[in-house]
């Protein structure tokens, strides 16, 4: 389809050509001479035939500037109302989301440029509104996030003030977990707020992720133990090293293999597997269990999302691991990608080798 700008150069040549086809049509119908020759036979005389073909000139003149005038006028009267319509739905839909309705859109009209410009008006639309649903969400999670441990704390402490209860090490080992996780949450929001300032990873160390993953199954497996979830790892022979702050990847792992710990069913598996190619190293951490939803699989990266809102709040997740592994190795020039199917999800990362010619 030809562009807006083509066709309104197109319409403006067309009328050109048009009152000046009318003027030359005007002139070759009427040609000077029959006119003066007519003239002359009325009038008799040539001073006067020539006054009145200089008035018919100047009438034909005065027609054809009034034709043009009014296809002018009509055309840019339908120039204006094309233009003008989808202009007065994007003012309108400013004001919408102005106020507050970000669930304001705008057609798309057929004109290309209009077009590309009501796209890109949705999307910002769209994108605003994702924002607004996450930053409710955010809010909604950390407020309850911080009220159950806190209600937790309030119900100890009142009944240890009010003498209801003696205080036995049972009950201050809870108190003290109710402390930790309100300590790792936040943590874990203000690290999130520090790597959307954009600050730089502390230090680039040469890192073995193959060790960095034994240790973290290490610290799992009494827990994988309980719950008889098996472990496989598959490595190969002379696995490079990353380039990167070993405590920030570490934290990645770690993110991950709670992540997969707390999603698999007892009596399942976790399967890591590690490769090199293309000059980075990549990690992924399968486990069996419930499948995410496909329109779920982009989300998971997003802070305070959750799946299985209910399991993960009983299993103590806060939504916020994924979005920290996402921001760290994203730091590191790495990416991160998610499968699921089949009972099966697979959660990976790549990050850059610290020497890939060796």
């Amino acid at each position: 389809m030809p562009t807006l700008s083509l066709r309104l150069f197109g319409l403006f040549l067309l009328l050109a050509l048009l009152v000046a086809g009318a003027i030359v049509l005007a002139v070759l119908l009427f040609s000077a001479e029959q006119v003066r020759h007519l003239m002359m036979q009325g009038v008799g005389t040539a001073e006067q035939a020539q006054a009145m073909f200089d008035q018919y000139v100047m009438r034909v003149m005065l027609v054809g500037a009034a034709a043009g005038t009014l296809l002018g006028s009509l055309a840019a009267w339908w120039l204006v109302h094309r233009l003008m319509r989808p202009l007065d739905q994007l003012t309108r839909a400013s004001r919408s989301i102005a106020v507050g309705d970000l669930a304001a859109r705008v057609p798309e009209p057929p004109d290309p440029e209009l077009r590309r410009l009501a796209q890109a008006f949705n999307r910002m639309a769209a994108t605003l509104e994702r924002t607004e649903q996450l930053r409710r969400a955010v809010v909604e999670d950390v407020a309850h996030e911080l009220r159950t441990p806190l209600t937790s704390l309030r119900g100890y402490t009142e009944a240890l003030a009010d003498g209801v209860v003696a205080p036995t090490p049972e009950m201050l080992r809870t108190v003290h977990e109710e402390i930790e996780r309100l300590t790792r949450l936040v943590e874990e929001l203000d690290q999130l707020a520090r790597g959307e300032r954009g600050e730089p990873a502390p230090g680039q160390d040469e890192v073995d992720v193959a060790a960095i993953i034994k240790r973290a199954l290490e610290l799992a497996s009494p827990d994988l133990r309980q719950r008889h979830i098996e472990i496989n790892i598959q490595e190969p022979a002379g696995l490079p090293w990353l380039r990167g702050d070993g405590d920030a990847i570490g934290q990645v792992v770690t993110n991950l293999v709670q992540n997969a710990e707390r999603y698999t069913d007892d009596g399942g598996r976790i399967t890591v597997r590690l490769g090199a190619s293309a000059g980075s190293l990549r990690c992924a951490i399968e486990n069996t269990g419930g499948a995410i939803p496909p329109d779920e699989l982009e989300l998971i990266w997003e802070r305070l999302h959750r799946v299985d809102r209910s399991r993960a709040r009983a299993s103590g997740g806060a939504g916020i691991g994924l979005a920290i592994v996402r921001q760290i190795v994203e730091a590191h020039g790495g990416h991160v990608g998610a499968s699921s199917a089949d009972g099966r999800t697979e959660i990976w990362f790549s990050l850059p080798i610290a020497n890939p010619a060796g």
